[in-house]
């Protein structure tokens, strides 16, 4: 499990920092700047995830893989920037959609390993899969991801639910695969639909 749980990760991290880098290319920032980006979304979640669970250093601060990782998508984002343009928008939605249904399943995955309640773990995997791109919108000055009219963080429980729910017979791949293409599957849908929750709508109380 270790041995894919890397594998997972490291590609999750690309992914993130492959829609970091695209909303830094928007936002007009030179390379500096848009590998920073990549880099703080690339392991955001993760880092939050792992502090959390007492898992500390973090593995990217005596093992920097991961920030090679994002500034290595960084710079190959930026040289095909010109076949990116006009389309970046759709291309960070779905960067983010695929990170976050990879990081759904392995903050789940990585709970569970640390003894977490099942419920606590499909929690930890969608704050994996958010914070990453929560940070991105924040540090960039736009409306965070969270409160974009589709299904979000929805799409990032389910997946860590199928997960953790699946038996653990069944292994950690298949149940990774299953949880990961559910999230993706949901999220894309949402996107492509403009699915969304019912919420209720508040109503000031009127002054006496």
């Amino acid at each position: 499990m270790n041995e894919l749980f890397f594998w997972y990760a490291a590609i999750g991290t690309a992914v993130f920092a492959v829609s970091g880098a695209l909303l830094a290319l928007r936002k007009g920032m030179d390379i500096v700047g848009v590998s920073f980006i990549a880099a703080v979304t690339g392991v955001g979640g993760g880092t939050v995830r792992d502090i959390l669970l007492g898992d500390t250093p973090v593995r990217w601060v005596t093992r920097p893989a991961d920030i090679a990782i994002c500034i290595a998508c960084a710079v190959l984002v930026s040289a095909f920037n010109k076949r990116l343009l006009g389309r970046r928008m759709d291309w960070l939605l779905y960067a983010d959609a695929a990170g976050l249904a990879l990081f759904a399943v392995l903050g789940a995955a990585k709970a569970e390993s640390y003894g977490a309640h099942a419920l606590t773990a499909i929690l930890f995997g969608a704050m994996s899969a958010t914070f990453g791109g929560i940070i991105r919108d924040i540090v960039c000055g736009e409306r965070p991801i969270l409160f974009a009219k589709e299904l979000y963080i929805t799409p990032a429980l389910v997946g860590g639910a199928v997960y953790i729910l699946l038996p653990e017979a069944l292994g950690f791949d298949i149940r990774a695969i299953t949880g990961l293409f559910c999230a993706l599957f949901l999220r894309l849908l949402a996107i492509r639909l403009q699915w969304s929750l019912p919420f209720p709508r508040y109503r000031a109380p009127l002054d006496e």
